[in-house]
């Protein structure tokens, strides 16, 4: 469960910034948004607005890049530049300065760490560890680039051999994806499982979505997952009364004889599960029964829903939090609404999955839907870097004010200031 995320010199990011998922004391309204977990008071979601190149993305960005950091720097190979370091580049000064992140969030089991890196194009600058077994912090390690790591006392088994395997581009932490440490397991957990971000918006990666989750409920991977899509396609009024999955033989025949036996058994496992829908059939006006539909019969809201839904679904089943870009894309507002309730509600979202996204639209921003602290602003300043802050953090705004026309007014900031009168095309 996140807690909070602070990035410094990351694209359009250049000093600290800060994203919250802590929910203010001073706002009062709408507590059923509130997860109570062990004493910390956290959002259940948080919506980010602003005008194009604001940097919404790029805070996006930054939980996927943190992510890839954790789980794959220990594939880096010796002397491998870090392909994905992104610093400011509008400051000359930040130009060659490291990326920095600091996370704060609640693992599994139920203990708060903290976990921040710094990285230039060729090393690991900084990487360290904290957690708070009982509410006061404690390190479990800390390294500084060309040091030995410090290790905690509350850190034990096996640590020395893992550092005498790491190369300075990779993260010590990224070295418990196949070197045990029980300890340093929870943490690694929450990028490598409780961490899901999709900044991936075409009909492209839906398709695959689609086709990962078709194989889940094909296999039974999740239990109640075809149940629970079913029962969400319904309740969305999509026409869909059910949801089959059939198996079908893939002919391999046409395939480059180039390819491997393995690589044409993969390519089978991955597409032999087809998601076929029913709906109900009619005749004179009387109904019949039902017709079965291919998923290219479907429209292009119904497989955005099927691929968020399945997102959705994945991160309340395992309790993720889920950071999506433009979730509401081809799909209607009302139907928006009811996804974002979800989180909230105890019943549906019994372990604490929580919702982070940016979008542009305004109808969702309402006063019944969220709470101050929940909305957020991407703003850009004068020299193009990105600031980020939220409802409760302007002075003097109350939790009945009309966030929409406030928000289109311009007076929470954050909107694009556009010249109409300068255009000038010729022809």
């Amino acid at each position: 469960m996140l807690l909070e995320f602070k990035i410094k010199n990351f694209r359009s990011i250049k000093d600290w910034q800060s994203f919250s998922m802590l929910g203010e004391s001073k706002v009062k309204e709408l507590e059923n948004s509130l997860i109570d977990h062990n004493g910390y008071k956290v959002l259940s979601s948080a919506i980010i607005y602003g005008r194009n190149a604001s940097g919404k993305s790029n805070l996006l960005k930054a939980f996927k890049m943190i992510q890839y950091m954790v789980i794959f720097s220990d594939d880096f190979k010796v002397d491998d530049k870090i392909d994905y370091y992104e610093p400011y580049k509008l400051d000359k000064n930040f130009r060659n300065e490291p990326v920095e992140f600091l996370i704060d969030f609640i693992g599994k089991d139920g203990i708060r760490y903290e976990y921040g890196l710094g990285y230039s194009s060729e090393e690991i600058v900084y990487e360290n560890l904290r957690f708070y077994p009982k509410s006061q912090p404690a390190w479990l390690f800390r390294r500084e680039k060309g040091e030995k790591i410090k290790y905690g006392e509350s850190l034990t088994g096996n640590k020395k051999n893992i550092e005498e395997l790491l190369y300075k581009n990779q993260l010590f932490l990224s070295k418990i994806g196949t070197e045990k440490n029980k300890q340093l397991a929870i943490p690694y957990s929450f990028f490598s499982k409780y961490l899901y971000v999709s900044d991936v918006h075409d009909t492209s990666y839906d398709n695959v979505l689609i086709q990962l989750f078709t194989n889940k409920m094909g296999k039974d991977n999740i239990p109640f997952f075809k149940e629970n899509i079913n029962k969400l396609m319904c309740v969305a009024d999509t026409g869909i009364q059910s949801i089959n999955i059939e198996e079908s033989e893939i002919n391999l025949d046409g395939l480059p004889k180039e390819m491997t036996d393995e690589d044409k058994n993969e390519l089978r496992e991955r597409y032999k599960y087809k998601i076929r829908t029913l709906h109900r059939e009619f005749e004179n006006g009387k109904e019949i029964g039902n017709i079965e539909f291919h998923l290219g019969d479907e429209s292009t809201g119904t497989l955005k829903l099927l691929a968020v839904g399945g997102l959705i679904l994945e991160a309340l089943a395992d309790g993720q939090t889920l950071v999506i870009d433009e979730l509401d894309k081809s799909l209607h507002p009302k139907l928006t609404r009811m996804l974002i309730r979800i989180f909230r509600s105890p019943k549906l979202n019994p372990k604490n999955a929580q919702l982070i996204f940016a979008t542009h639209d305004v109808s969702l921003l309402d006063n019944e839907l969220f709470r101050r602290d929940q909305v957020w602003f991407a703003e850009k300043e004068f020299e193009g870097n990105s600031h980020y802050y939220s409802i409760s953090d302007i002075p003097g705004v109350r939790g009945n004010v009309p966030y929409e026309k406030w928000y289109m007014t311009g007076r929470f900031g954050a909107t694009p200031v556009i010249n109409e009168h300068e255009l000038d095309f010729h022809y």
